[in-house]
């Protein structure tokens, strides 16, 4: 089995078959025409949001492999035609830091051809790195260039008749929510040409309005150069042992999937970083989780609300981290953050706004303290996304955006949880060989 990069290097093992625009069926009414960013949009960096499906080999009449990718392409470049004209500022371009233009210029669609079986990129020792062919070269996590598409498709077509489809979306127009909403109403439209897209309600600046024009703030970059990430599984009996000893030990009802388990990942990140400094010592440092606010709004907005409807909450840690105390502690935070009011003590925007007075990125750290992260996607339905050939067999976060970063969703039962992680190549060999999460977790590529 070729290694991870030599798969990823190889000139002729990716063709590009085809590289269209895909406009939507619709043209956008002119009072459309432009969708106003929010504050929260405009701090946040141009990344596109990087999310691919694993399908087996679809049963279609074709025999010929370059006729079954043709056919492919034409069902999923009308059925996001068909989409786009309810998420048009996906098919639009950025004007400036504060304003979509919706000119319908459309969302960018490559049909490519891989000779290589899929599972063998599936069950490849370091699947995450794999993975990343079947994304736009060089495209996840970056930030978008001058005037480009604000979505990028790529359909991959497997020697063995398998096929991957990945979608790039902007981070400026959505977050998790919003990327998730879109595409299962363009997988259901795909699946069935009558189904009537709901209307999406953009929010724009409604909700966090940005007061004096196009606001200037430094961009984070995506950096993984220095870092590998690692799939592991937590099997759902596993999770609910974890859970039940945890809410024992610390008094919490009914810990949650993801409190215990970014609990047990940071504990163990932390340890695997102390074990690789010379002093052997945990440093300080702090677990910011990202927070869907759409049902703390009052009133509470619809799941089908697009945009960048977040906060934070956080806990620290300056010394061995004990889990039933990180747990209780993290419960707090939530709590704490139910009672508040998410426009005007939204602790994200709180944070940024007082990370630019001081000239520097939102949770940048120093020497003496580390911040990790933590993305909570369980319970988002990414394992339902059917486009017409069953359920996924694989969904994957391309690697990124940055070290020190957990992706938490549910594994294919919606029970047990599948975490990717993002950390130093230093600090992940202590990480993936630490006694307490491999009590919990497996790191088996093939799972």
């Amino acid at each position: 089995m070729a290694t991870a990069s030599a798969l990823l290097s190889s000139p002729s093992l990716v063709s590009i078959c085809d590289k269209s625009f895909i406009k939507p069926s619709c043209l956008t009414p002119p009072k459309l025409r432009l969708h106003k960013l929010s504050f929260v949009d405009q701090f946040l960096s141009n990344q596109y949001i990087p999310v691919a499906f694993f399908y087996p080999k679809p049963q279609r009449e074709e025999s010929n492999n370059n006729s079954q990718l043709s056919h492919i392409a034409d069902l999923l470049q009308r059925s996001l035609s068909q989409t786009l004209v309810s998420y048009y500022p996906y098919a639009g371009k950025l004007r400036d830091n504060a304003t979509v233009e919706c000119n319908d210029i459309g969302a960018e669609f490559l049909s490519v051809q891989i000779k290589y079986p899929m599972s063998e990129i599936l069950n490849h020792p370091h699947a995450t790195d794999a993975e990343s062919i079947v994304f736009p070269k060089d495209l996840p996590w970056k930030n978008n260039y001058e005037g480009g598409n604000l979505l990028v498709v790529q359909l991959s077509k497997f020697d063995c008749g398998g096929i991957a489809i990945s979608a790039c979306l902007s981070h400026k127009i959505g977050d998790g929510s919003s990327v998730i909403n879109f595409l299962n109403d363009w997988a259901n439209v795909t699946r069935d040409h009558t189904f009537v897209v709901p209307s999406p309600r953009f929010v724009g600046d409604s909700i966090f309005p940005s007061q004096n024009g196009p606001l200037i703030a430094p961009q984070s970059m995506s950096n993984v150069s220095e870092c590998v990430q690692k799939r592991l599984i937590f099997p759902a009996a596993k999770v609910d042992a974890l859970r039940a000893k945890i809410a024992v030990e610390s008094g919490v009802e009914n810990p949650t999937r993801a409190e215990v388990v970014s609990a047990l990942l940071y504990k163990c990140a932390t340890k695997s970083k102390a074990a690789a400094s010379s002093s052997g010592n945990i440093q300080p440092s702090r677990l910011v989780h990202y927070l869907n606010v759409r049902t703390m709004m009052k009133p509470r907005l619809p799941r089908s609300t697009i945009g960048n409807l977040l906060s934070v909450f956080s806990t620290a840690a300056t010394q061995d981290i004990e889990l039933p105390r990180m747990v209780r502690n993290l419960r707090k935070e939530v709590e704490v953050a139910y009672k508040k009011d998410q426009v005007e003590q939204n602790e994200l925007v709180l944070e940024v706004v007082e990370s630019m007075k001081k000239g520097k990125l939102p949770f940048e750290e120093n020497d003496e303290n580390s911040t990790y992260f933590c993305s909570n996607l369980c319970k988002f339905p990414f394992y339902s996304v059917d486009f017409g050939w069953g359920k996924p067999e694989r969904v994957c976060i391309a690697n990124g955006p940055s070290k020190n970063y957990f992706f938490l969703k549910d594994y294919k039962t919606r029970r047990g949880v599948e975490a990717q992680v993002m950390l130093q190549k230093q600090h992940m060999s202590a990480f993936e060989c630490d006694e307490e999460l491999l009590q919990f977790a497996s790191s088996s590529s093939g799972v």
